[in-house]
């Protein structure tokens, strides 16, 4: 009897608790879902790993300059030519005497004693073997305040010669002033007044921003007196800039009606600096 009584009772629970909406879970309708792997993103997204910024790198070296069919190299595309000048401004009763070359030591000091004694301003233009032969003369010439500029190591043509050639010889040159050493102005002079574009953009890229020839020649270093040296050069008019060489005893002694017939005809002696307007130094200001 006791358990058709428990039997009835369970019965009773059971449609009891279906009338109150349970379902049984064997009845469930439940979808069971897999756990999530340790670490994983309960979202569903992939985690991205931020790569390390990878570190600057220099950049590949410029390739070396092709040489052309003479086989030197070429100038800089941007290199800008020297200016090509034989005189300056024709407004002012100025004339710039300059000597070439700087051979015949006794004869350079020589010039350099007249200079100083009439004080008269002038340029020189020696070789730079002529300096290694007489660096102590050439060291009195700056001492004394004279501009000196280059022309050339050798005493060579440059004209016909690739820009690389021409760059050589006077950046040879400049060596020799340095070690000296010896003040250089930005100027240079082409030997045998022969030069070519390859000329002024050496001349440019060693830094000498003039290639300054002259409109009168004495053509002192030929077998002429003083006589002859002094009237070619009296040729001269405002802004010239007179060619002489310190090679022969006749160019000394030329100077003394050189510099009195300019200065009666109301001239001045300028260094090539003055006449173009540029820095440097001038002995008698």
């Amino acid at each position: 009897m006791f358990r058709a009584v428990a039997a009835i009772a369970a019965v009773v629970v059971a449609v009891s608790a279906v009338a109150a909406g349970w379902t049984p879970p064997a009845l469930s309708n439940v979808i069971a879902t897999s756990s999530p792997a340790p670490g994983a993103s309960p979202t569903g997204a992939v985690a991205v790993i931020p790569t390390a910024t990878p570190a600057p790198t220099d950049p590949p070296p410029s390739p070396d300059p092709t040489p052309g069919p003479d086989g030197c190299i070429p100038p800089p595309a941007d290199l800008q030519p020297a200016t090509v000048v034989s005189h300056g401004p024709r407004t002012e009763k100025v004339v710039a005497l300059t000597f070439d070359d700087g051979n015949n030591e006794a004869n350079v000091r020589k010039i350099l004693g007249i200079l100083n004694g009439h004080h008269v301003n002038a340029t020189f233009f020696p070789t730079a073997r002529a300096v290694e032969l007489a660096p102590e003369t050439w060291r009195r010439v700056a001492a004394a305040g004279f501009p000196i500029a280059n022309h050339t190591y050798h005493h060579i043509s440059l004209k016909g010669l690739c820009y690389e050639k021409q760059l050589a010889e006077l950046d040879r040159a400049r060596t020799v002033f340095a070690e000296q050493p010896l003040p250089l102005q930005g100027l240079m002079r082409p030997p045998y007044e022969d030069f070519d574009m390859s000329t002024r953009l050496a001349a440019s890229s060693a830094g000498e921003d003039y290639v300054v020839l002259w409109d009168v020649d004495t053509n002192d270093w030929t077998a002429v007196g003083p006589l002859t040296i002094a009237a070619r050069a009296l040729s001269g008019r405002a802004g010239s800039i007179i060619l002489m060489h310190t090679t022969r005893p006749a160019s000394a002694s030329a100077l003394y009606r050189i510099v009195s017939r300019f200065r009666q005809r109301g001239f001045r002696f300028v260094t090539v600096g003055q006449l173009l307007g540029i820095p440097g130094p001038v002995p008698f200001p």
